[in-house]
C-alpha cells in the first residue's frame, strides 16, 4: 500500500467517496462486559485493538482520515477521540441518543452532503471481525465498480453462509448480474429465521448473510429515506436547515422512531438493490458464543480470556473482565465475569442475553 501526502490509504478512490462507520449499538449481549459507559465496538474482544479500531484500520487501507466519518451517541464521544486520536474531529458525528441505524445514516448524509456535491457513502458497523483487510477491501473495490453502473441503487455486501445461523439476516439473490463477477440482484431481505428455516437458506445456494455494509449516492440514501420514512426525513430536513443548532438537533431525534435502515428502507424497496459476494471470513460478533469462532481454544476446547482457572471443564466460554474466575465441572457454557456483574449461562442461549439485560434495565 502507498500513502500520498495527505496520508491517504489508496490515492485510486474518488474524493467523493465517504466511509461512515456506525459505532452506536450497545451490544447488550455482551454484558457485562459491555455497558452503557462503554459498549461493545469500544471493547478489545480480540487482540490489542478495540472493534471500533479495526474496523477504521480496514478502511484506512482504502480512504484516507478526511474521507472516513464516525457516528456515535454523544455521551460516547469521549471514547472515540481516546481511540482514534487522528479522526478529524468535524467528522465525529454526533447523535443526542441512539436511534438505530436510519436516524445515525441520515444524520451522515446531511454531513457528506456539505462535503461533497457527489458524495458516494460506504455504510460500515463498527462492531465487526474481519481478519484480512486486504480481501475486504478488494471486496469495497468491486463494490464501487458496480455502484458505477447501478447509478441510483443500493449495493449489499453478501457473506456466503458457512453455518445455519439463526441470528442473521439473510438476502435471497436473483439472477447474476454480468459485472462485476459475483455480484447479483437481491430479490428480498429475511429476518433472523427459525433453526429449521436456517439450515435450508445455508445450503440452497441463493442466500447469504447480510453484512449491514451498505453503498449508494448520498442522494439515492437521501430520496430512500425521504420516500420510506417520510417523518425520519421531514426532521433531518429541519436539522439540516439549522446545521449546528443543538437544540434543534435534540428535539427532532427526541422524535424519531427507532428503526434500523433495513426495515425502514431496504425491505421495502420493490427493486434496486445490488448485492456483491463477499469471500470473507466475517462474523458480525453477535454474542458471546461468537468467540468460540473467532479466538483459538485451549486443549479442552475452551476459549479462556483473563485470569482464569478451570477444572474438568469443556466446550465453554470464559472470560474475566478484573475478577478471577474458577470453573469445575463445566460443558457447553459461557461464564463472564467483571466488576458490573456476572453471567452465567448455556452457549445454546447466548442471544438471550440481551432479553436478560432489558428485563433488568
Amino acid at each position: 500500500m502507498t500513502t500520498d501526502a495527505t496520508g491517504r490509504g489508496d490515492t485510486c478512490v474518488a474524493p467523493s467517496v465517504f466511509a461512515v462507520v456506525l459505532a452506536g449499538g450497545k451490544g447488550e449481549r455482551f454484558w457485562p462486559v459491555s455497558t452503557d459507559a462503554r459498549p461493545k465496538a469500544f471493547l478489545r474482544l480480540i487482540g490489542s485493538e478495540s472493534l471500533l479500531q479495526a474496523t477504521v484500520r480496514r478502511v484506512r487501507l482504502l480512504l484516507p482520515w478526511a474521507q472516513t466519518a464516525v457516528v456515535v451517541e454523544e455521551k460516547q464521544a469521549g471514547l472515540v477521540r481516546e481511540q482514534l486520536p487522528e479522526l478529524p474531529t468535524v467528522n465525529l458525528l454526533l447523535e443526542p441518543q441512539g436511534r438505530d441505524t436510519a436516524s445515525a445514516i441520515g444524520l451522515a448524509s446531511l454531513y457528506l452532503e456539505r462535503l461533497h456535491p457527489e458524495a458516494t457513502m460506504i455504510v460500515l458497523p463498527a462492531d465487526h471481525y474481519v481478519p484480512d483487510g486486504e480481501a475486504f477491501v478488494a471486496v469495497l473495490r468491486r463494490a464501487l465498480e458496480l455502484l458505477a453502473s447501478h447509478h441510483d441503487g443500493v449495493v449489499a455486501l453478501g457473506i456466503p453462509p458457512t453455518r445455519p445461523e439463526t441470528g442473521y439476516g439473510y438476502l435471497e439473490v436473483g439472477e447474476p448480474l454480468t459485472q462485476p463477477p459475483g455480484a447479483f440482484h437481491v430479490h428480498r431481505f429475511l429476518e433472523k429465521p427459525d433453526r429449521r428455516a436456517a439450515e435450508h437458506l445455508a445450503t440452497d445456494g441463493r442466500h447469504y448473510w447480510n453484512s449491514g455494509i451498505f453503498l449508494w449516492r448520498n442522494s439515492t440514501i437521501q430520496s430512500l429515506l425521504a420516500q420510506h420514512m417520510l417523518d425520519v426525513w421531514a426532521g433531518l430536513c429541519r436539522i439540516r436547515e439549522a446545521w449546528g443548532t443543538q437544540e434543534v438537533l435534540v428535539r427532532e431525534y427526541s422524535a424519531f422512531q427507532r428503526q434500523s435502515i433495513d426495515y425502514g428502507v431496504l425491505e421495502r424497496m420493490e427493486r434496486g438493490v445490488a448485492m456483491v459476494r463477499a469471500d470473507l471470513v466475517w462474523d458480525d460478533l453477535g454474542a458471546w458464543d461468537a468467540l468460540a469462532r473467532v479466538q483459538p481454544v485451549d486443549e479442552s476446547g475452551n476459549v479462556v480470556v483473563g485470569e482464569v482457572q478451570s477444572l474438568d471443564t469443556t466446550q465453554s466460554i470464559i472470560v474475566s473482565n478484573g475478577p478471577r474466575v474458577a470453573t469445575v465441572g463445566l460443558s457447553e457454557m459461557i461464564v463472564v465475569a467483571s466488576h458490573d456483574g456476572v453471567l452465567v449461562c448455556p452457549k445454546g442461549r447466548a442471544q438471550e442475553v440481551r432479553r436478560l439485560v432489558r428485563k433488568s434495565s
